[in-house]
């Protein structure tokens, strides 16, 4: 997760500084930003607008450090969809309270700011009524299960269902694993219902339709490939497969491909991860593969797309190499279950 952080008076650059330490130390991808010149964090140069206006569009949380007024007129103009905007926080200077304030579940805003809160001995103050009344959230549990969220205006109508104590129910396409939440039920005949399934269906008056991620697009191709080509290839494979964009939970290919703009595009664009791995690690993935001799001689590997592909969710290869003018594409599906 990449984390941008914003400070605006030097005790709240301190603050800025010390948990961007502390949250690369997690694992997380932060830096830091303070108005007042500190020691390890970034100099907020720009002005705020100009600042917020990149950080949506390079981040996947932003937390302000200072007044929550601040927060909430910088972010105002950027805002578009619950199901896109990153998450954002607020702390206070001293670090006393954690505060999500944009996309609190399908973003992770809520759950970052528990994790903060950890970190800085603090309170996290979650607002989301599903969470205050402990309640089963649908669009957390669809981002942590790996489902994408077809239609996201529906995520409140089961949302008052379950918080007004009325019956859910799920229609699920694929194995349903655990104790169903409160209110949720196995049934076709609740007006207010979930679907999971891989295609629309309108089970219910009023359905909400989660997509699992089941696939990862593994793919190859020669250096400086042109974006619109790769996209129109890799649709155009996707498309005769009966493979929805919004099934593919993961790109993947060898780490020579890190910094490829036309991959690194369509990673931003589909809001999926970008994996990369050795020419070592993909020669380690037993299973059958097409072989080449060529690749082998530029990469170190005899294949790159599948390999890559089933690295990237364990799964199964179920489209073999396709290739087209310098580009080559595979898809792996793994076993999605519905996992409460």
């Amino acid at each position: 997760m990449k984390i941008t952080l914003a400070a605006f008076t030097k005790q709240g650059g301190k603050l800025c500084q010390n948990l961007q330490q502390k949250l690369n130390t997690q694992g997380y991808d932060a830096k830091g930003y303070s108005k007042y010149q500190i020691d390890g964090a970034g100099a907020l140069e720009d002005s705020l607008d100009e600042f917020t206006r990149n950080a949506f569009g390079v981040s996947d949380a932003i937390v302000f450090i200072g007044a929550a007024g601040i927060a909430v007129r910088a972010i105002a103009p950027f805002i578009s969809s619950k199901d896109c905007d990153p998450a954002v926080l607020v702390i206070d200077e001293r670090g006393r309270y954690v505060i999500p304030i944009l996309s609190g579940h399908i973003g992770g805003a809520n759950e970052l700011a528990k994790i903060i809160a950890k970190i800085l001995d603090a309170q996290a103050v979650i607002t989301t009524a599903t969470d205050i009344n402990e309640k089963f959230a649908v669009d957390s549990w669809a981002v942590n299960a790996g489902c994408h969220i077809m239609n996201i205006d529906m995520v409140k109508k089961v949302s008052a269902a379950i918080l007004n104590g009325e019956q859910v129910g799920v229609h699920s396409d694929y194995p349903v694993e655990g104790s169903l939440p409160d209110n949720v039920i196995i049934s076709d005949s609740t007006k207010v219902g979930i679907c999971i399934s891989d295609s629309f269906k309108p089970i219910f008056s009023e359905t909400l339709h989660l997509m699992p991620r089941q696939y990862a697009l593994g793919i190859g191709c020669r250096k400086n490939t042109r974006y619109a080509e790769l996209l129109n290839f890799v649709n155009f494979i996707l498309d005769i497969n009966g493979i929805s964009p919004h099934e593919i939970e993961a790109i993947a290919s060898i780490d020579l491909k890190i910094g490829e703009s036309a991959i690194r595009s369509l990673s931003m664009d589909w809001r999926v991860p970008f994996h990369t791995y050795s020419a070592n690690e993909l020669a380690q993935i037993p299973g059958d593969f097409s072989k080449s001799d060529f690749v082998k001689e530029i990469t170190g590997v005899d294949n790159v797309c599948e390999r890559a592909a089933v690295k990237a969710n364990n799964g199964r290869l179920v489209v073999p190499k396709c290739s087209w003018d310098g580009i080559t594409a595979a898809l792996s599906k793994k076993d999605w279950r519905c996992r409460f």
